[in-house]
């Protein structure tokens, strides 16, 4: 049975939760193996990844393991033959003690050693500069601690504003490097293709000694994935990566080169957890936004915005906790849903006849929601305070409501038959039912 996570609500999240140890015996074409996991492994059969399996009907990237508090979850990354828990094929699903899962035809068994002792997470609540109480982020901490230590390079997950740049720069500044250059390309936001080349080879340049982080490297045409391989190889500066995609879904759907992936993966993959499953992390994280009026911080207030979406993540608290702060606590209106465009927009469902006059309406539809037309801009007001942030937060929050609002409208077009949509939207399934679990549609 595919089950899936649910945040725990504020009041109810103890301050500290040490989780079990999955451990994975299992034998393939290699011999007989045993793993006691610590963190997000990629299994298949590639040999870059983290736990490689020698069997012929295994994908090279064919599912992600990762221990959380509530045990081991297994997901299947779009893999040819499919993954299967307890003889069940799944997408996204938690492994109980005792029972198997089977990659291609290899059955690993999965049971539970003792929790890990309390010294394997972070001592404090901070870590340069970053905040945080959970056991999640205190073991993310610990990681990123670790992994400065090497040069190897590091990717960091998640969803849109949960802090993987600033992880990212907190692992460079805990580095040998800390004194040398953190040069960043956003690889979203980069022009054409020849200047797109000439601002990439200047960053390399910049980056000498220092690291580099790639910022959604998905964006990266194809032919810059191809160059970008040798200078990478040369290892002139350290590689860090954040992406709010996985890069593994799209190696397997021939959107991302397989070898770039498994550079800028080599070292580590990070999985930065969304707000809304650490919300005991509320507390400190408001109380360091408020600075010096972290009174207004109270357990009441805590207990609302536990019941937030949270959509934005930590970044929509930090805009949150700067108006609380500018209006003293006189303004208390709570981050929201963004409205479906078709509650703003009218929906235009005439019997039209003409394929023009079914232009004209769509044209002036576009015109109205881009505020071209004589009327002004038609937009939910929960949408309003995006447009005072940083381009950058603004362009994360404006593709995930696109996102969102993108599946619904194809749900309901195809009646939720998935075989539809995946047709319609040219997706994998197992890449459409994550979509439609991330977005909740």
């Amino acid at each position: 049975m595919i089950e899936t996570r649910e945040p725990s609500h504020l009041s109810e999240a103890p301050s500290l939760t040490l989780r079990s140890r999955p451990r994975l015996t299992w034998t393939d074409g290699a011999g007989s193996h045993s793993l006691e996991l610590r963190d997000v492994r990629t299994v298949g059969s590639a040999p870059w990844c983290e736990m490689v399996l020698m069997d012929r009907a295994v994908s090279r990237l064919h599912a992600e393991i990762a221990p959380r508090e509530d045990g081991l979850w297994v997901r299947d990354l779009g893999s040819r033959n499919g993954t299967f828990v307890a003889g069940v094929k799944i997408v996204d699903a938690r492994v109980p003690a005792g029972a198997n899962v089977r990659f291609g035809t290899t059955e690993v068994m999965v049971s539970y050693d003792p929790p890990a002792p309390p010294d394997a997470l972070w001592p404090e609540r901070s870590f340069r500069g970053l905040h945080a109480s959970s056991t999640a982020m205190r073991e993310i901490f610990a990681t990123v601690a670790e992994l400065a230590k090497s040069d190897e390079a590091v990717l960091f997950f998640g969803e849109a504003g949960t802090g993987k740049d600033a992880l990212a720069r907190a692992l460079h500044d805990a580095s040998a490097r800390s004194g040398a250059p953190f040069v960043v390309i956003d690889c979203a936001a980069l022009p054409g293709p020849v200047e797109a080349a000439e601002i990439i080879e200047q960053a390399l340049r910049n980056a000498e000694g220092g690291t580099l982080l790639l910022d959604e490297p998905s964006e990266l045409p194809i032919a810059i994935q191809r160059e970008l391989i040798p200078p990478l190889d040369a290892k002139v500066f350290r590689v860090l990566s954040s992406s709010t995609r996985d890069l593994r879904l799209l190696v397997n759907q021939g959107a991302f080169r397989e070898g770039l992936y498994f550079r800028v993966a080599a070292g580590a993959t990070v999985y930065v957890p969304p707000l809304r499953e650490r919300l005991v992390d509320l507390p400190v994280l408001l109380e360091h936004f408020l600075g010096d009026r972290a009174a207004l911080a109270t357990e009441g207030l805590l207990g609302d915005l536990a019941r937030v979406t949270w959509t934005g993540n930590v970044r929509e608290l930090q805009l949150y906790a700067e108006r609380l702060r500018a209006s003293g606590g006189e303004s208390r209106d709570f981050p929201e849903p963004p409205e479906p465009f078709d509650d703003v927009i009218p929906t235009f469902e005439h019997d039209l006849g003409a394929t023009t006059e079914a232009s004209v309406v769509e044209t002036e539809q576009a015109a109205a929601l881009a505020g071209t037309s004589g009327d002004a801009p038609r937009l939910p007001a929960g949408l309003e305070p995006w447009f005072e942030s940083g381009f950058k937060g603004f362009r994360e929050r404006w593709i995930e409501l696109g996102e969102r609002e993108y599946l619904r409208r194809l749900m309901k077009r195809t009646n939720r038959s998935s075989g539809a949509a995946s047709r319609e939207a040219g997706l994998e399934r197992t890449y459409l039912y994550r979509l439609l679990k991330k977005h909740g549609v």
